[in-house]
């Protein structure tokens, strides 16, 4: 027995559960929270109602805790709002605790409590956590790329309305196009629809044409923003979703590491001693994907250095494969130039300082 339980013993003095650790199950109206000691040891267990009266009033009465909230959809303000208050908040990656967890039961109860031991235990799996400025950042590219898809749908509908009656026009959408379609007649309520389409097609093209001005203004205060649209192929927006979408570059180890956030690499299987690739994995942010691989077809036409390594690749493994790699490689200048906060240097890609494993 230690000395410092002894002289507990004999004083009668019984040492009182400190709270230090939380576990908070995020829902839409109701956060399920479970407090414990630093033994993992569950105090308190029940259901808070999201609202800032009842949230500060309940954590009031635990001005000191490490707290573990979920990733799941809506849950940043709640991490903000605790952050603001001093606490200690660790986002927990949702796909890696099922897999350590293994309950059969789901409840909001025990996922709360879950979390608690995981932190308590430190053995809780993380994930990034955007800041707010990144947040921004996201939901404005990410808005625009949504009206550019709104967009390509409605100019399909135009598109099949026109060839139904077989009065399809090269292009529509052009100056020439436009005053074209204004003469063409289509029968029953497809002229209506034409009508109605273009004055959709054209409203939404007003919304994206003001994302675009919301995104060069603030481009022009990002200096990160600037070297990075200097690299081949990338543009004031490639270099925006490139810096939204990443976030915090030191959180990647390496280029590599980065590349694989894109989900630009190739699935490896292993068996037998033997080992093979696949397709690309296609984790991460769909839509920086997909602005890299645009922009390695714009960086071939202009980089002599991109094009060569891209009709090298082509003559092994086929023209989609190689612009993939190129994607990839411009993912790993990127990541050099945000990292390093250096301006592109061509010489650089001479001296191999990316890489393209396909």
């Amino acid at each position: 027995m230690s000395r410092y339980a002894t002289l507990e013993k004999k004083n009668n003095v019984v040492k009182q559960p400190v709270p230090t650790f939380c576990g908070i199950d995020y829902a839409k109206r109701f956060s399920y929270i479970t407090i414990g000691d630093e033994e993992g040891r569950v105090l308190h267990q029940g259901p808070v109602p999201n609202e800032v009266g009842r949230l500060e009033k309940f954590f009031e009465q635990y001005p000191k805790l490490t707290i573990a909230i979920e990733a799941c959809r809506g849950h940043e303000w709640l991490v903000d709002w605790l952050r603001d208050r001093k606490y200690v908040v660790h986002v927990g990656n949702v796909y890696a605790i099922k897999q350590i967890a293994q309950s059969r039961c789901k409840t909001d109860k025990i996922d709360s409590q879950i979390l608690m031991e995981l932190l308590a235990k430190e053995f809780l799996p993380t994930t990034y956590q955007p800041t707010r400025k990144e947040r921004d950042y996201r939901e404005l590219v990410r808005w625009r790329a949504q009206l550019v898809k709104s967009q390509t749908k409605y100019k399909l509908r135009v598109h099949a309305l026109l060839d139904k009656e077989n009065k399809g026009i090269a292009s529509p959408f052009s100056a020439a196009g436009r005053e074209a379609l204004k003469q063409v007649e289509l029968i029953g309520q497809k002229q209506a629809i034409l009508k109605e389409s273009m004055e959709v097609i054209e409203f939404i093209e007003q919304q994206i044409h003001e994302q675009d001005l919301k995104i060069r203004k603030l481009a022009k205060s990002n200096p990160d923003v600037y070297r990075l649209k200097h690299i081949p192929g990338f543009d004031v927006l490639t270099a925006m979703i490139f810096v939204a979408e990443v976030g915090d570059v030191k959180r990647f180890r390496s280029a590599e590491q980065l590349a694989a956030f894109t989900g630009l690499v190739p699935r490896v299987y292993a068996s037998g001693g033997k080992m093979n690739t696949g397709r690309i994995t296609k984790t991460g942010p769909g839509l920086l994907r997909q602005m890299l691989v645009q922009s390695a077809w714009a960086a071939i036409r202009c980089c002599p250095v991109l094009r060569s390594r891209h009709a090298s690749i082509s003559r092994r493994r086929g023209k989609k494969i190689a612009i993939i790699a190129i994607a990839r490689m411009l993912a790993e200048i990127a990541y050099h130039v945000y990292l390093e906060k250096t301006p592109f240097d061509e010489m650089r890609l001479g001296a191999g300082l990316v890489r393209a494993v396909f």
